[in-house]
């Protein structure tokens, strides 16, 4: 009865030392907030190498197959894994609203206008959708169904003219809403109440931080800016317990957002068999017990 026992083990040091299933990095640009002597493509949707910053162009943004559209936020639904952004209040078209986007074809859709203007939009395991709201420095929930934005929290002085905003769990999320030279604060997302964090430094502007992304190994991400036309964009890593900021590399001009979420290409085998992780797990144990129960019946005959 030894060979059963050992392909046991095999298979179960198999499964458990698989990776979790890969994350994607996703960046979305807003070109220069509709600028209208810009004719070209106004926003695109990238993936982005975590490491060096390097990206490869998924699609470009578009409403009804024509016209160009740019998103100032994104983030996707943990559940459905359907894609979510938000328009800039100066869109030149479906202007401060809430969308649905599909990563195939590039098409926005529009859910609803959002009732407060936002920045940065994320979503908490549940599915419930959450955005800063930079006039005011408050936390909000959206409606996916309306795009009507519920406040949470008291309104406090304003900040920078955008932020970033990027759920970490244990019902709480980060907020940089003070610039590249600001702090980094946390939030609690069930009363809206910020606590400041520590001091940003070494940002390699100081205008804005218009994005924020925590990716599943616990690592910050943001995207720096330069406040104007053509922005300047910057992928960084932001240290939350010191505020140190560490410069990756340059994004496209006007990229805007980022969050991370599955890839959207065919899943390769590995990933794959990871969507049977726990069956097998469960399996395998259930063969276990049956092996070890007729080992120990085999014995008591002889």
């Amino acid at each position: 009865m030894r060979r059963p026992f050992h392909l046991f083990a095999v298979s179960l040091a198999i499964v458990l030392a698989m990776p979790a299933a890969a994350q994607t990095l996703y960046a979305v640009s807003v070109r220069t907030y509709s600028d209208p002597g810009y004719h070209g493509v106004e926003g695109n949707l990238y993936t982005v190498d975590p490491e060096t910053a390097a990206t490869n162009l998924v699609t470009s943004l578009n409403v009804s197959g024509k016209t160009p559209v740019g998103l100032d936020g994104l983030a996707i639904h943990p559940r459905t894994g359907v894609f979510y952004g938000i328009t800039a209040p100066t869109s030149a078209v479906i202007p401060r609203s809430l969308v649905i986007l599909d990563p195939a074809t590039g098409n926005v859709t529009t859910v609803g206008e959002l009732s407060e203007i936002g920045s940065d939009i994320g979503f908490d395991p549940d599915g419930t959708l959450y955005m800063w709201l930079p006039n005011t420095r408050q936390l909000g929930t959206v409606n996916l169904d309306t795009g009507e934005v519920t406040p949470r929290g008291a309104p406090i002085e304003r900040g920078a003219a955008k932020g970033g905003f990027a759920v970490i769990g244990g019902g709480k999320a980060y907020v940089a809403g003070t610039g590249g030279a600001g702090t980094l604060d946390t939030v609690d997302m069930e009363t809206g109440r910020i606590t400041i964090g520590p001091a940003l430094v070494g940002a390699p502007v100081p205008d804005l931080i218009n994005g924020l992304a925590y990716s599943p190994r616990g690592e910050l991400y943001g995207i720096n800016t330069s406040f104007g036309r053509a922005t300047q964009a910057n992928l960084i890593t932001i240290n939350p317990q010191t505020g140190q900021v560490a410069n990756i590399g340059a994004l496209p001009n006007d990229t805007d957002a980022l969050t991370f979420g599955a890839a959207t290409v065919r899943k390769d085998m590995a990933a794959s068999l990871m969507e049977f992780r726990v069956p097998v797990l469960v399996a395998l144990f259930i063969f276990a017990i049956i092996v070890i129960i007729v080992a120990m019946r085999l014995s008591g005959n002889r």
